[in-house]
């Protein structure tokens, strides 16, 4: 995508996550990656001591380069699969503590119903980072994707939330009713105006404790306007 930083490191992504959220940081709790793409989030999760580890994805050729980096570092109770969202049900997965959902709900065909599928097998934290595409109402808005470009979702139809409070009123109704808004990326120039979104998302308000501890004033608008 075009829509966020050029210069980005899982590693430090992760830990900001992690040391936002919790106090011991991702010490000994699992970690699901939906869309996981090369499985950047995931080493860094277990670069950071987090215990079991899951990827996925719909494209092979990066679960393939996630299975050739995890020969040559750390990854023990990392693991990887090829698969869409539909698929985790039959999989039978034990739930996560916390779930990454980045860079995928605005590719999905049926965003609301994978973002659930995600959030039923997650304990305590999901954190959500999407693009959007401002606008004077709330809702979904028509995207249409190429199923084959490297970059897109493989369905072809996909819709993008217009703000943050769509996010929040979809993440209550899949169970995550406490919610804060980490990162509001304000709209980039160019033809799309899109914008980036990132929500941290908690069954019990409790697990946001360390969070409002640390953050404890609203994470500001930013970007080029």
């Amino acid at each position: 995508d075009t829509d966020i930083p050029q210069i980005y490191d899982p590693v430090a992504m992760i830990r900001g996550l992690a040391d936002s959220l919790f106090p011991n940081g991702m010490a000994g709790r699992s970690f699901l990656d939906c869309g996981c793409n090369a499985g950047g989030h995931v080493f860094a999760a277990k670069r950071l001591g987090a215990g079991r580890c899951f990827g996925f994805d719909a494209r092979q050729h990066w679960i393939d380069q996630a299975n050739f980096v995890a020969q040559h570092v750390p990854s023990e109770g990392a693991s990887f699969a090829t698969c869409k969202l539909t698929d985790l049900a039959p999989m039978g997965l034990e739930p996560f503590d916390v779930t990454l959902f980045s860079g995928l709900f605005y590719h999905l065909p049926d965003p609301v119903a994978g973002l659930r599928i995600a959030a039923d097998l997650t304990r305590e934290l999901i954190v959500v980072n999407t693009s959007a595409r401002p606008a004077r109402e709330k809702g979904l808005m028509l995207s249409l994707e190429s199923p084959t470009h490297v970059m897109s979702g493989v369905d072809g139809l996909a819709w993008l939330p217009t703000g943050p409070d769509v996010l929040r009123d979809i993440l209550a109704w899949c169970g995550f009713p406490h919610s804060r808004v980490d990162r509001d990326w304000r709209p980039f120039h160019g033809p799309r105006g899109w914008s980036r979104i990132q929500i941290i998302a908690a069954r019990d308000a409790g697990a946001l404790a360390h969070y409002d501890e640390v953050r404890p004033q609203a994470a500001p608008s930013f970007g080029r306007r």
